[in-house]
């Protein structure tokens, strides 16, 4: 007793002793706001009329013009320099200004590099102006041709690096990974284009120059250069346009074949493999067009002599609704068993089984039939495009689809990554098997391992073909005497991937349907689809959602929660939701003070006890509401928030928004990992509030914007994520297997240009 007694006074004392580390918050004030009372603008002197000026000729005027108002605004500094005052600020930005007015780009291009080797820049426009020379057209090439020399430099390093890495435990395997990675560069380079993609931008950029200035000092050296990069692109054009001609001769696809053939020989004129293209694909479509040509002929003999009046009575039949044509189908046979149309009467009887109701007969049928050997059957060909089809013959196609599944199942297990066949390098087949023989003998040696992780293993592609015959099977045949095979492997699939909508439609579909299972799934399913809602970012599709779970769902646990959730959001839900983070704020004083927002000090100066914003901020929610978030009365950051509603003027709010996109462009300037998203309904909603519309904007849930400014410190942590200066990276790597370990330096490849898709 008196040991439960001494826990119980301990417990108490603990929990005391945690509430006090938490001082309580205080009441939160009558307003957030206090903004300058007014804001006022100084008298022009002789500094602003100068800039007055300059703005006025860059305009309007001439280059002399601003050259002239320029040095009035160097003399105005040299005045305040020798006085011992504070320069206007303004020299910087009006020499990029007075720059800006010359003719040439090149000529602002060499004054911009000018006034970014002085040392007093402004920290904004030397951010501007270093990305605005790092755009220049020969500058961008220079860099794709150092990255094309950087990736031939790091394929190089990388392939002899790794394998004399790996090989520190195990310095007799040294010799056979280096010899099997020289191989593999070898082949790798052997199969390279003879223009790659950067050297294809870098092409581009060196047109584009060329074109624009022709008579640059520079183009006489780029010309020669641009002759051979065109050769080459030539060349690679040529040499992937064989590649689709090639496979698709391989396919069948003769008319594919000849277009790309063709196009290979207009790239390169008179090229010897395009020609013998071209003529194979030439010759094979000709064979096809005269195979056309005959089956479109009227036979030499007519087929009916032999019975004609059996070849009518059977025409008659298959055109009256209820025609005996099984009655006629079997008179036909009966006269000339293997005459001309013995194959149209059994084509016949096959249909007749179909309309009777016997589908595993009909499909007996026809495959015999299609199966027929006879080069004169004319209804074989018709026989195995209906087999063939996988909309009409569903259970042949899931019985295929289901057996080549198994088949690379099994090839999985003993091949590895390797089942789907040796990866396409564009190199004769024999040579391909070389050089990829030592890396299949060991995943071979792997597949015990696979063999016994096969019952959990992931299904492969394949499966998902499987999947497809199977819902078409039932769709076609729901209550066929195979229907339960194909939806038991159905449900399985579907119970592996955990859909578990998919595996209660199968359950409740079933004839001999378990309710207590069907229940269960239910649940699940819905839980499933209340999961997707909540992931949902668009609310006027999420309130749809929860309504529709209620309507599918009606007594489940889900729809019950889904619609606590919905009446929760409604009575939160405003018509915008742009939110200012308390770190954002802390991070940006000019957006929290007299000339932005307005904030209290005593908001963000980390004494909950004179009332502190919550970490959720200030948000912004639509015309000129604000909400601001207190603390909660345990000053506890994770409790939830007090909210106050609150109303800023029209001139107020303008003066927030536009200091708020000026200040948060200005850090993605100087900072890249301060980058601003891009939320077009809150550029929308900010346009509107600077306009003094914000009354007015628009309130349809799809105009809401959800969109939260966050500080550098709640968005990369302590440590801020950079990219290293280093130009590789070391890589360890062990297999408990072998008992080997390794580690070997990897050298960075240059990443790929945002616009690179144009060049593929």
């Amino acid at each position: 007793m008196t040991a439960s007694r001494n826990s119980r006074v301990l417990a108490a004392a603990l929990a005391a002793l945690l509430c006090g580390c938490l001082s309580p918050a205080g009441v939160p004030p009558d307003t957030a706001f206090h903004p300058a009372d007014h804001v006022s603008v100084p008298t022009p002197d002789a500094a602003d009329r100068t800039a007055s000026a300059l703005a006025r000729a860059a305009l309007v005027g001439t280059h002399a013009d601003t050259e002239r108002a320029l040095r009035n605004m160097r003399a105005i500094d040299t005045v305040l320099y020798s006085a011992d005052e504070r320069p206007t600020g303004m020299f910087d930005i009006s020499t990029d200004l007075t720059n800006s007015t010359l003719d040439d780009d090149r000529e602002y291009q060499r004054a911009s590099l000018a006034l970014l080797a002085r040392d007093d820049v402004d920290p904004l426009l030397r951010a501007r102006l270093e990305r605005f020379t790092a755009n220049d057209t020969l500058v961008l090439a220079d860099d794709r041709m150092h990255d094309a020399m950087l990736i031939e430099v790091a394929r190089a390093f990388n392939t002899l690096a790794e394998p004399l890495g790996k090989s520190i435990t195990s310095a007799q395997m040294a010799p056979y990974r280096l010899g099997r990675a020289i191989v593999n560069y070898v082949s790798e380079i052997y199969t390279l284009e003879p223009l790659p993609l950067r050297k294809r931008q870098a092409l581009a950029l060196w047109h584009e120059f060329l074109e624009r200035h022709p008579d640059a000092p520079e183009a006489e050296e780029l010309e020669p250069r641009v002759e051979r990069a065109n050769h080459k692109l030539q060349l690679t054009w040529r040499n992937r346009a064989l590649q689709v001609a090639e496979r698709a001769l391989e396919m069948g696809r003769v008319r594919l074949a000849l277009v790309y053939a063709d196009r290979a020989l207009r790239t390169v004129p008179e090229d010897r493999r395009a020609s013998e293209l071209r003529d194979e694909a030439a010759r094979r479509l000709v064979a096809v067009r005269e195979q056309q040509r005959r089956s479109l002929e009227n036979p030499a003999d007519d087929p009916t002599r032999h019975a004609p009046l059996e070849a009518r009575d059977m025409a008659v039949a298959l055109l009256l609704p209820d025609g005996a044509i099984r009655e006629g189908a079997a008179r036909l046979l009966q006269v000339d068993p293997h005459g001309p149309l013995a194959d149209e009467a059994r084509f016949i009887m096959a249909i007749a089984l179909g309309e009777d109701g016997d589908e595993a007969g009909m499909w007996a049928a026809l495959e015999e039939l299609a199966d027929d050997e006879n080069a004169d059957s004319n209804m074989r060909r018709h026989a195995l495009a209906i087999t063939t089809n996988p909309y009409l013959n569903t259970w042949r196609a899931f019985e295929e689809a289901r057996s080549h599944d198994r088949w690379q199942r099994f090839k999985w297990v003993w091949l590895g990554p390797f089942f789907q066949g040796l990866p396409d390098r564009g190199m004769p087949g024999p040579l391909e098997w070389l050089v990829d023989a030592p890396a299949l003998v060991e995943h071979v040696g792997g597949t015990p391992m696979r063999l016994i992780n096969l019952p959990w293993a992931e299904a492969l592609p394949s499966a998902r073909i499987v999947a497809t015959a199977a819902r078409n099977h039932l769709a076609h045949e729901p209550e066929g005497t195979r229907a339960d095979v194909a939806r038991d492997w159905l449900e399985d699939y579907e119970h592996g991937r955990q859909n578990w909508a998919a595996v209660l439609q199968l359950r409740e579909d079933r004839p001999d349907a378990d309710l207590a299972e069907i229940a269960e799934f239910r649940e699940l399913a819905a839980e499933q689809y209340l999961q997707a809602a909540l992931r949902e970012s668009n609310i006027a599709l999420r309130l749809g959602m929860y309504k529709e779970i209620g309507r599918i769902y009606p007594d489940s646990d889900a729809s019950r929660a889904a619609g606590a959730v919905a009446r929760a959001e409604v009575d939160e839900a405003t018509a915008q939701h742009i939110r200012l983070s308390r770190g954002f704020l802390l991070e940006n004083p000019d957006v929290a003070g007299p000339l932005g927002l307005g904030l209290s000090p005593e908001l963000l100066d980390g004494d909950s006890t004179n009332a502190e914003l919550h970490p959720e901020g200030v948000t912004l929610v639509g015309s000129r509401f604000v909400r601001v978030s207190y603390l909660a009365p345990h000053g506890d950051d994770e409790q939830e928030a007090r909210r106050v509603m609150e109303v800023l003027e029209q001139e107020h709010l303008a003066r927030v928004v536009s200091l708020l996109e000026e200040h948060t462009f200005h850090n993605m300037l100087l900072d890249p990992l301060e980058e601003v998203g891009v939320d077009a309904r809150r550029d929308v909603f900010f346009e509107r509030a600077r306009l003094g519309m914000a009354e007015d904007s628009d309130t349809r849930p799809g105009s809401i914007s959800n969109y939260t400014y966050k500080g550098v410190r709640e968005r990369y942590g302590i440590v801020r994520h950079r990219e290293s200066i280093l130009p590789f990276e070391l890589v360890f790597q062990g297999s408990l297997s072998s008992l080997s370990l390794g580690a070997f330096p990897r050298l960075h490849t240059p990443r790929e240009t945002p616009d690179a898709f144009l060049y593929r």
